[in-house]
C-alpha cells in the first residue's frame, strides 16, 4: 500500500534536510577556522623566526667588525714596535752591532707580524662572519616566503569561511521559503474548508 505523501512529512524531511547542511556549514566553518588560525600562527612563528635570523645576522655583521678592528688594531701595534725598533737599530752606536743585529731582527719579525694581521683580519671576517651572516640572512628569507605561505593559507581558509556562510544563508532562505509555501497551501486547504 502507498502512503501519500503529507505536507507535514515533505515539510519535515525538508526540516531535517535543512538541519543536516547547516550541521555541516557549521563543521565546515569551524574546520576553516582552525586551518585559519593555524595559518595565522604560523605566519608569526614564521616571521618571528625570520626576525630571529636578521638579529643574528646583525650580530655575526658585528663580530666580523670586531675581529677586523682587533687585527687592525694588533697589525697597527706590531707596525709601531718595529718602527721603534727600527728607530733603536738606527740611532744605536755603530759599534754596537750586537744591540743592532737585535733591534733589526725584531723589527723585521715585529714588520711580518703586523703584515700578517692586516693580511689576516679580511679573509677570517669573510669565511667565518660574512658567511655566517650570508647563512642567516638566507634562513631569513626562507622564513619570510614560509610566512608567505601561511598568510596565503590563511586568507584562503577565510575565503571558504565567507562561503561556507554564503551558503548557511542560501539553506535558511531556503528553510524560510519551504515552510511559507507550506502556510500558504495549509491556508489554501482551511480556505477552501
Amino acid at each position: 500500500m502507498t502512503q501519500p505523501i503529507s505536507f507535514a512529512s515533505a515539510t519535515s524531511f525538508a526540516t531535517e534536510l535543512a538541519e543536516l547542511l547547516i550541521q555541516n556549514e557549521t563543521s565546515q566553518t569551524d574546520a576553516d577556522r582552525a586551518q585559519r588560525d593555524a595559518a595565522r600562527a604560523t605566519f608569526l612563528k614564521d616571521a618571528q623566526q625570520q626576525v630571529d635570523e636578521l638579529h643574528e645576522a646583525a650580530s655575526a655583521t658585528e663580530m666580523g667588525a670586531l675581529a677586523s678592528g682587533i687585527s687592525s688594531v694588533l697589525a697597527g701595534a706590531c707596525a709601531i714596535g718595529a718602527t721603534e725598533a727600527k728607530f733603536q737599530a738606527e740611532t744605536t752606536s755603530p759599534c754596537d752591532s750586537e744591540t743592532i743585529a737585535r733591534d733589526n731582527r725584531t723589527a723585521s719579525i715585529l714588520g711580518s707580524v703586523s703584515k700578517g694581521f692586516s693580511d689576516l683580519g679580511a679573509p677570517v671576517k669573510t669565511m667565518v662572519f660574512d658567511t655566517a651572516v650570508e647563512s642567516h640572512k638566507a634562513e631569513a628569507t626562507r622564513f619570510e616566503t614560509l610566512s608567505e605561505q601561511a598568510k596565503w593559507q590563511a586568507g584562503d581558509a577565510s575565503s571558504e569561511i565567507d562561503k561556507t556562510n554564503a551558503l548557511g544563508s542560501k539553506i535558511l532562505d531556503t528553510v524560510q521559503s519551504l515552510n511559507q509555501d507550506q502556510n500558504a497551501a495549509a491556508n489554501a486547504v482551511i480556505g477552501r474548508i
